[in-house]
């Protein structure tokens, strides 16, 4: 009798090591910035899963935009460019979205994520795109802008969640928005965008 308590007392030990290890695995995306980060100006609620969704949307309208830039431009080079930039943005994406798809589904607050998105986008961070009817020019530009704001978006993470910028690599995002912008240039050495 004692053997098989022992054994039962085992399994009990280990399935509940096991729930904790999976509760835990996800409760990173529940952090939310540090002190004195500007993060915090995002609004008090705004947790890490909040800025995936943020960075995944970010992303999408990145790729929706070169795509459409790909369209306008008349350069061969510079249309694959594009298409390149597009395929990157949507490696991007998915970064986020897969990050999000291994812990527990957990919708946006109907409370904080509006204001949330108000704040990204007075912050630059979800701004419309210049229309079909804009130049190649006036898109470049726009495109220079957004790759600044996107790095400077992901270095935001670096003093807010130093942890998970470890765990996501973000580090690795913001040399790539620099060499997109960098790439833009070169494409579009006759612009002169305004710096951020």
């Amino acid at each position: 009798m004692n053997g098989h308590l022992l054994i039962y007392v085992a399994v009990v030990i280990a399935a509940a090591l096991l729930v904790n290890i999976f509760r835990s695995r996800g409760d990173w995306l529940e952090a939310s910035p540090a002190e004195g980060n500007r993060l915090k100006e995002f609004g008090k609620n705004i947790r890490l899963r909040d800025l995936f969704r943020l960075a995944a949307i970010m992303e999408e309208d990145g790729r929706d935009f070169y795509l459409k830039m790909a369209e306008k431009a008349l350069d061969k080079k510079t249309r694959e460019l594009c298409q390149r930039l597009a395929g990157e943005e949507t490696e991007h994406m998915q970064l986020f979205l897969n990050r999000l798809s291994h812990w527990k589904p957990l919708a946006a607050s109907i409370i904080t994520w509006p204001s949330f998105l108000k704040k990204a986008k007075q912050e630059g961070f979800l701004e419309d795109a210049p229309d079909e009817n804009s130049s190649e020019d006036q898109m470049a530009e726009y495109a220079i802008q957004q790759e600044i704001k996107a790095a400077r978006f992901y270095q935001m993470f670096e003093t807010a969640f130093p942890e998970a910028w470890k765990r996501v690599h973000i580090q690795q995002l913001v040399l790539q928005e620099r060499s997109h912008e960098a790439e833009l240039r070169a494409a579009y050495p006759h612009l002169s965008p305004k710096k951020e």
